[in-house]
Parts: structure tokens; sequence; C-alpha cells
């Protein structure tokens, strides 16, 4: 297949936009989505494309690599990989990483000029495009969504998300999180998933999927079959599913039904052991026929593209090598196959099996049709560059800020409050201590804080106390902190990838226990985790904001103050004094 030349790629370039409006500003809840690819006939272009390649150019549209367009660099090792996959493997994709909106639009035209067939580029963009990228929005945590239950605000976020998707040159949104928490230590997802009810996440991921892909984006429900109830993050090893299919068609298995039934363009597979479906040990649901193909595609009817998680994990690199991998991979029914960690490896282990007998030519060109139609839909085939031009302005809009300002304040949920003191009602001269538990150190988003909590409170005094210090004050005066009139406790506590860590220690939750029993004006806000207050139970107010967000600090701050009233309710249990769907409204 032959490649546009350099002249006609830069013509394109300077005259091409986005497939995305950027000055479209609809924000409307639509029905179905009215142009599902995988359910129509292929037709001619698709059929030509796919006749013309090669085997092994077939099977290299199923590998989506992985870049970090901050190095992005044309000297740059990781670069020159990037352009031989892309010209000369010839890859269906890539994942992109962190970077500037600038950077992903760049490596985008970039990398698309190498390629003949258009590229599929996807990211984790699960709270939009700020999870990735250091400019646009960086929405609530979806279990903030879940805490405001309103699926209108839900699909406003998931449009303007695929807004800034496409503006960036990406086309898969590796979300919404489809999983249903109910595990209170399950360490990788958290505030990542809706809830622990299977129908609140249903009504939260219809309504962020049809947002996204109304607004041109695949979305991609994950982490099928259910990530929600483990203990073990599958960045680490591989988690086991040791349920009936009963329990898993009652809980785990209804919001991805759902999501089908509602068109979903993809389905990301986790590598999570399911021994009621796949006996042999140590093979994940990703590597299982009797979970990809047996479950999802014939008997859930699935007929989009079925994409693995990440194949770097230590879930899967712990029991199999790249090659075995990439050919389980595509005997279980995957059509993308994500970051493996050699991608000539899995190319030539997948056409060698072919050569073989092992694999049908027919299975390879199933996956590459639905591919090739995913781009079709996408109109990449028509236009598959970004334009550069004013790209800054055009991601940060104000109308992102005020949708993911408006979630925040309805989300902030009042857990607790044994002596009614709040909202705190202020008087001049009244002294503010807050007391920050950040154990992430800069990852955390204690600055924003500091900046605007005088906003609220003049004057008010700051605490810091982490995991391996502690400000001398805190650390010898504690007591002292019964003289101010009210004590904020902000606890900066996520799930951080590979950790296994969601929780604070035990100095920090002493820490916590003493500011209490000194000062009955005393409310502790969770900007994380909202299960820590298992962790101390005494405290008088407890409020739960689902992470540290500046739109959900400012709606913390604006609640305890009394600017907006508490409106979230728990989207997750507690304890058995602190159900699911409970709070206090004021």
């Amino acid at each position: 297949m032959k490649i546009v030349t350099s002249a006609a790629i830069l013509l394109l370039i300077c005259f091409s936009c986005v497939a995305t409006n950027k000055n479209n500003t609809k924000h409307e809840q639509g029905s179905e989505l009215k142009e599902y690819p995988f359910t129509k006939e292929s037709d001619a272009q698709v059929k030509k494309i796919l006749a013309e390649m090669t085997l092994r150019e077939k099977i290299a549209q199923m590998i989506v690599a992985n870049i970090v367009p901050e190095n992005y660099s044309e000297s740059s090792a990781d670069f020159k990989k990037a352009k031989r996959l892309a010209q000369d493997l010839k890859v269906g994709g890539f994942i992109f990483f962190k970077g500037s909106s600038m950077d992903y639009a760049t490596l985008s035209n970039k990398l698309q000029s190498f390629s003949e067939v258009p590229l599929l580029i996807g990211s984790d963009f699960e709270r939009g495009t700020r999870m990735r990228v250091t400019d646009g929005a960086l929405f609530p945590s979806n279990m903030a969504i879940g805490a405001a239950n309103n699926p209108d605000l839900c699909y406003k976020m998931g449009f303007e998300i695929a807004r800034e998707t496409r503006l960036l040159g990406v086309h898969q949104n590796y979300s919404p999180v489809c999983d249903v928490n109910n595990n209170p230590n399950n360490p990788i997802i958290n505030v990542r998933s809706f809830g622990e009810d299977p129908v609140l996440v249903s009504r939260m991921s219809e309504s962020m999927i049809k947002g996204l892909q109304d607004g041109k984006v695949i979305a991609t429900a994950k982490h099928f079959p259910g990530h929600g109830d483990t203990d073990i993050d599958s960045h680490n090893d591989l988690p086991q599913l040791n349920f009936t299919m009963d329990r898993m068609n009652s809980i785990e298995l209804v919001p991805f039904k759902n999501a089908i039934e509602h068109n979903v363009m993809s389905v990301m597979i986790a590598h999570l052991a399911f021994p009621e479906l796949e006996s042999t040990p140590n093979i994940p649901a990703s590597l299982s026929p009797s979970i990809v193909q047996g479950l999802l595609i014939d008997k859930m009817g699935f007929n989009g593209l079925v994409v693995t998680d990440a194949l770097n994990m230590k879930g899967i690199t712990k029991y199999f090598s790249t090659s075995q991998v990439a050919v389980k991979c595509v005997n279980a029914g995957i059509d993308l196959i994500l970051m493996p960690l050699d991608e000539v490896k899995s190319v030539d282990a997948i056409e060698k099996a072919v050569l073989n007998n092992e694999i049908s030519v027919e299975r390879i060109d199933r996956s590459v049709e639905k591919i090739l139609k995913a781009k079709q839909w996408l109109g990449l085939f028509e236009n598959k560059y970004v334009n550069e031009t004013d790209l800054y302005s055009a991601i940060n809009t104000t109308d992102a800020g005020t949708i993911a300002q408006q979630i925040a304040d309805e989300s902030i949920t009042l857990v607790k409050d044994d002596n009614n003191v709040l909202p705190f009602k202020k008087k001049d001269g009244d002294k503010t201590a807050i007391v920050i538990i950040s154990e992430g150190g800069d990852v955390d988003n204690t600055g924003f804080l500091k900046s605007t909590a005088g906003d609220y409170f003049p004057g008010c005094s700051f605490y810091t106390a982490t995991s391996s210090d502690m400000d001398p004050f805190l650390a010898n005066n504690t007591g002292e902190l019964a003289a101010f009139d009210r004590v904020v406790i902000a606890i900066y506590a996520k799930i951080r990838y590979g950790t296994g860590k969601i929780s604070i220690s035990s100095s920090n939750v002493a820490l916590i226990q003493d500011i209490n029993a000194i000062n009955k004006n005393t409310v502790a806000i969770s900007l994380g985790n909202p299960y820590l207050l298992k962790e101390f139970p005494d405290i008088a107010s407890y409020i739960c904001a689902y992470g540290d967000s500046d739109f959900s600090i400012t709606a913390a701050l604006k609640a305890i103050s009394g600017m907006v009233k508490f409106k979230g309710k728990l989207p997750i249990s507690i304890d058995e004094n602190h159900k699911s769907g409970t709070s206090i409204l004021k």
C-alpha cells in the first residue's frame, strides 16, 4: 500500500479541522446511537482496504501501541520506535499518555502521516482529558457523579469530554468504568466507579456512553466482567472472581448488559480470573475464549470492538510470554491488543499461528473489518488530521468548568454531623484551623486548597500532616486546636495505581481522633476514598467529596460555609449506619 506524499500531508494539516466542531454546544441527551457501524454490512471502501492488506498488515491493525506525547521529539528513541510501528509494522493505533494539548495534536498528526490506513488513537479520559493532558477540565470522579445522581449532567460531561478528545486527535476513550464497587478494600477501582448499586452504575454509564458517542468518540465499557469486588490490583497480580454466574448476572454484569443494549462501541476485558467460566488456572478473562467469545459475544450479543486491558500489567505478564499472550488474545475473541510488551513479537506470533492453521484468516478478517468500520464511523478516511491552531483556547472553555462545578456541587455528601455544626455559622473574629493530611506528596492537590480556603474562611491557619512527618505544632501541641472556633481536616487519600494503598497511616488516624476529642466543631472531609470513616468512626462530622479536583475542593468549601446545600447521597455503603443512598440533606 502506498504512502501519501509529505507535501500532501502538510496541505491536509493546514486546511483540516477536527471532526467534531469546536463550536458545537449540543448538550441535550440524545436517544439511541443512530449510526452503529457494527450492525451494518461493510461498504465498498472497507472491503477494498481489507482486500488490499497482506496478512501481516491485517494482524498489525489489531495492535495498539503506547507512547507518551510529552516525550515527543523527532530525535527521541520513543518517537523513532512509534514511527517504525506506524510506518513499517503498520499498527492499527496508539494509546497516548501524559502530555500537553499541543503535544497530543502534533504527535497525532505526525503519526497519522506515517500510516496509510488511519490510526485509531485512544486514551484514558475517565474524568476528562485533564487526566492525561495538562489542559482541559478535570471533572469530579465517577463516584461523585454517582453521589449527585444526575444523568443529564453525566451526559453533558461525556459530550464535553468527547469534544475535547477529538480536538486532541484522540478517537477512543477507555471509559466509562462500569465496575460495581461493592468491596471497600478495592485498591484500584474505588472512586473510579459510580457506586455499589448496579442500577445506579448502569444509569450513569449509559449517560456517559451516550454523551461520548454523540460527540463522535468511541466509548469503552470496562473492566469486563467486573473489577469492583476485588482486593487485588491487576497491575500487581491476577485477582480472582470466585462467584457464581447467578451472582455475576445480578451484580457485576448488569451495567455491561445495559451498556451493550445502548450500543456501547467497545468493551475492555480485565485481567481477572473467573473460575466459574474459565477453569484453567491463571487464565485471565482477557485471554479466555469462554469469557470473551462465549459470554460477552455469544451470550450477551456484543458485536463491537473488544479490547484488552493493558498487557504490560503483572496480572498477565507474571504468567505468560508476549508471544503466548498475543495468540491467546486472538483465540479468545479480542479485536484490539492493547500495549503488548513487544509489538513485533506479537505480530510474528499471530502470523505464525495463522500459517500453522492454529488461527484462521477469517478470524483475523472479522476483527480487522470491525476496526475499519470504527475508523470509518469516526470519519478518519475523510480526514485523519486535527487543527493545531488556537488549540489551547478551544480546549479550555468555561462551559466545561461550569458542568464540572455543577456535578461537584451536587455530589458533596454530609455523612455525619453529630453536633449539628454544619454549615458553619461564621462571625467576625472567628478562627479556623485547616489540617491537611496528605500522604501522596506532590500528586495531591493541596496547593489549590491552601490558595482557596481563605476566600471562605478569612485568616484561616494551615497545618500539614504526612505519613513521614508532621507540622511541629501538631506534633507537640495538638490540644491548642481547642482554641479554634472550628477545625477542618482535609484528608487526601486516593487510589494510587500499583501501590495497593487507599487508606492513611495509623498515626494520622490517631491525629484525627485526637483533634475530634478536643474540638467539637471538627469536620473531616474525605477528598478521595469515602470509606475512611470506618477508621475513625467517632468523628463528629464527616463529609465525602470523592476526589481532590479543584471543583470538588471548591464544592466542599462552599457546602461547609453554607454557600450551597448538601445534596449528595452515598453511592456506596460505609458501614451498617451509613448505607448506600443515605445522607444528611441540609
